[in-house]
């Protein structure tokens, strides 16, 4: 007899008392992630028998689970014919719907994409009060929206979002979006971090030719000069140059002994004078001629020279003209004397 006529009565008889069950026996999920809004019951158990799946009843939300407790996997399997390894009563599976989350770039894409005339020029959207929305991860268009309303002005604006396929809820199924477009700016800009105090030089800024973040109205814009001025607070890099944020430095001071400087086409004088204010160097301030005692408007060009505005004019130096020139310098204006 050859060995291979021996050996195969021995292995008919081995596979012969194998219990059938044992090769067909389901396997336990022990957690499961389901993309579809229904839950089947091959999401529960692995190696069912051919055509015994079915579908058992909804999912979780999107981005959601619940769990599935071991008397429940119990009535299930016996109610389907699921003959499971391991059965007991303390077995259990968590079932998970998958879900994607609409971030605020999601919809600050999708309020780019629909708002009209923008303009080439780059802008940021920022966004209200916002909370993110789970949505099902195989939704290509997870929601729309309507009622967009802006105002080209002020920037702001509103919609209303809703999920194409609702989920009954009033209160996850739509929500008002708001925020508001800002638009580029030429702005300066600071080139670095400085500290409250720091004298501003020409490097400490540059111009941001596209600057989309908040600036408010009163940011400098490209063309202004704040080389010399003093910073009232800290900053951060990249921060627009804010009016709020400098004050002249001063270096010209009220009494001080000053040259006044006349000049035209062709032409060149000096004067001896006092200052009335003090000023910053490029601010305009008064001081008086002490040759022809007369009150002048000029620009500080340095601590100890003035350049007249010869287009200002000149006021005679009388009481009353010297007491509305104080009592401007106190209440922080310029130019109380001369319409400008």
């Amino acid at each position: 007899m050859s060995l291979r006529a021996a050996i195969l009565p021995l292995l008919a008889a081995v596979f012969a008392v194998l219990p059938p069950a044992a090769c067909l026996a389901a396997t336990l999920r022990t957690a499961t992630t389901v993309t579809s809004d229904t839950v089947r019951l091959s999401d529960l158990f692995m190696d069912l028998e051919p055509g015994q799946d079915r579908v058992l009843g909804p999912a979780p939300l999107p981005g959601s689970s619940f769990v599935v407790g071991g008397r429940q996997l119990l009535a299930i399997a016996d109610q389907y014919g699921v003959d499971w390894m391991d059965q007991s009563a303390t077995a259990q599976t968590t079932v998970t719907r998958a879900g994607r989350v609409l971030d605020r770039d999601f919809f600050i894409h999708m309020i780019k994409q629909n708002l009209p005339d923008l303009g080439e020029g780059p802008v940021t959207v920022e966004l209200g009060d916002f909370h993110p929305m789970t949505v099902a991860a195989d939704d290509p268009k997870p929601v729309v929206m309507s009622d967009l309303d802006w105002d080209q002005k002020s920037g702001r604006f509103s919609a209303t979002v809703y999920r194409t396929h609702p989920l009954g809820d009033i209160t996850q199924d739509s929500f008002l979006l708001t925020g508001v477009v800002h638009a580029a700016q030429r702005v300066l800009v600071y080139t670095h971090a400085l500290s409250a105090g720091t004298v501003l030089a020409a490097a400490d800024v540059r111009v941001d030719d596209s600057y989309t973040g908040r600036s408010g109205s009163k940011a400098y814009t490209a063309d202004a000069d704040v080389a010399g001025m003093t910073l009232l607070h800290s900053v951060m890099v990249d921060e627009p140059v804010l009016e709020r944020d400098l004050r002249r430095t001063i270096v010209m001071h009220k009494g001080d002994p000053i040259m006044l400087s006349y000049i035209a086409p062709g032409l060149r004088l000096s004067a001896t004078g006092r200052a009335l204010e003090d000023g910053g160097v490029g601010q305009y301030v008064h001081a008086l001629n002490l040759a022809s005692k007369m009150i002048l408007t000029g620009r500080v060009v340095n601590g100890s020279e003035m350049e007249v505005d010869t287009t200002s004019g000149a006021v005679p130096s009388d009481g009353n003209a010297l007491r509305r020139l104080s009592s401007s310098s106190r209440s922080g204006g310029q130019g109380g004397i001369y319409p400008r």
